[in-house]
């Protein structure tokens, strides 16, 4: 960690989730004073236990957050988000007005450095393109990917109007011990039978290990070459879907899946898009079908970063993990 996060106030959102829960551990054990945002009274208990300031708020309550950044909080590392449901509009309310507000009252504090967590899913279904942090960003439909574009451009906004030091990182499939959605939800559908192998899953996957993303968030807090800058959070590559899923199926010890051609998907999803709320299923689609890489290379070259974990040791961990907690026998 660099030297200069030591003792210095950091607010994060998001803290009594997965990735804002291992930020904040890290912050805290590298001598930063972490203030971790709690929404839900008592999710922050544990973060309690292991000293670290737990700040009641919510994101889109403008006074709470306007009182806690006046305590001289110096960086926000902005982890919370609207991740999907039944009502696409939180998803503005959430992803994009609330970002937005949080980093206007960050301006106004005199907060040093916002950084935000966004995702690869602002690049929509790039199909077999591959995509680096230039590729022009077009709303596609999936209320999550458009409000993280929304907010990206938002804090641009911000940025310029303000002077705020904006850095903004892009995610792709976060895995490991913990995980909800790439660990836990996927040992689950391997247990059932249903992984997604379409085209038997030559699609490509973006996994990265938690360590490695929480080690770039880190970097992107300090590094002088980090502001106005937009970085992809992706483990080196190429991955197959067939490789990054199938590792769960061979944990599960089966070799049941939902085995599709992709036209058959493709044309499932135009049929069901107009009766989904809360998702793109053309955008999900194409994701499972297409072959384009997601390039890490501007984190490597501006801020020295490297994902570290290999894809296998990053499976058996959470693997090992999957079985102590009995989700896998």
């Amino acid at each position: 960690m660099p030297e200069n996060l030591s003792n210095q106030r950091i607010l994060v959102t998001g803290a009594t989730g997965f990735i804002g829960g291992h930020l904040a551990r890290r912050l805290h054990a590298e001598g930063a004073h972490v203030l971790a945002l709690e929404r839900t009274p008592g999710k922050g208990n544990t973060l309690a236990s292991e000293g670290i300031e737990i700040v009641a708020g919510d994101i889109t309550n403008r006074a709470q957050m306007a009182a806690i950044l006046a305590g001289g909080v110096e960086i926000v590392m902005h982890i919370a988000a609207w991740l999907g449901g039944p009502d696409p509009a939180s998803a503005t309310a959430v992803n994009v007005d609330a970002t937005r507000t949080l980093a206007e009252l960050s301006a106004e504090a005199g907060v040093r450095r916002f950084v935000f967590t966004s995702s690869i899913a602002v690049y929509g279904p790039h199909g077999d393109a591959d995509v680096d942090e230039s590729m022009p960003l077009r709303p596609f439909g999936d209320p999550y990917g458009d409000s993280k574009i929304a907010a990206e451009a938002a804090l641009h906004a911000v940025a310029r109007s303000s002077g705020l030091e904006v850095v903004i990182v892009r995610p792709g499939m976060v895995y490991g011990p913990g995980s909800p959605g790439w660990t836990v939800r996927l040992a689950e559908w391997a247990k059932r039978g249903w992984t997604p192998l379409v085209n038997g899953g030559t699609g490509t996957a973006y996994p990265i290990y938690i360590d490695d993303l929480i080690d770039l968030l880190v970097l992107t807090a300090d590094h002088p070459a980090a502001p106005g800058n937009t970085f992809n959070a992706v483990g080196d590559g190429p991955v197959t879907l067939g490789e990054f899923l199938g590792a769960y199926m061979r944990m599960a010890g089966t070799r049941r899946a939902l085995r599709l051609p992709g036209w058959i998907v493709r044309a499932a999803a135009a049929l069901g898009d107009p009766f989904v709320r809360g998702r793109s299923l053309a955008y999900i689609a194409s994701q499972l079908i297409g072959r384009g890489q997601v390039s890490n290379r501007r984190a490597k070259d501006a801020l020295g970063w490297q994902p570290d974990t290999p894809l296998d040791e990053g499976l058996a961990r959470g693997e090992a993990w999957l079985r102590e907690q009995g989700i896998l026998p």
